[in-house]
């Protein structure tokens, strides 16, 4: 198995003093025991007990096997996760995108972001800009 996490010996024995005095409290009370309670007694801190009820928990794993398909193969958690292979590389270009716009002059961005962010025609950008807007819309669409 992959990464096996260890619980030392000192926390399963508070994880096993924790479950008998949950256990005899139920019995008494009929009530489940509160984490103060747990604190007044084992004379802990409540971040303590909260590790060692973390560590009688199954330990999750994205390999631990869901079922069988139909052809009777394992199905594992990390095959149901989604994979979306070009991701990095769209953020990586995202954060590229706004880097170099942010380095553009005022008027050469507002071009960008009217055409391509906004989704203006050329046509509207024109229309919209004013003149000296014009001739860096024309200056722009020969650089890229």
């Amino acid at each position: 198995m992959i990464g096996i996490i260890k619980v030392s010996r000192s926390i399963k024995e508070l994880s096993m003093k924790i479950s008998k005095l949950e256990e005899e409290h139920l019995r008494k009370t009929g009530e489940n025991i509160t984490l103060k309670e747990l604190e007044e007694k084992l004379k802990i801190d409540k971040e303590e007990i909260a590790v060692a009820l973390e560590a009688r928990n199954p330990v999750e794993s994205i390999y631990k096997e869901e079922g069988k398909t139909e052809n009777e193969n394992n199905i594992k958690l990390i095959n149901k996760i989604p994979v979306c292979a070009n991701e990095e590389n769209e953020i990586i270009n995202k954060i590229t995108v706004n880097q170099l716009i942010e380095e553009l002059k005022s008027q050469e961005r507002q071009i960008i972001v009217l055409r391509f962010y906004k989704n203006k025609t050329q046509a509207e950008v024109r229309k919209n800009s004013s003149e000296f807007l014009k001739c860096k819309y024309q200056e722009l669409k020969k650089r890229f």
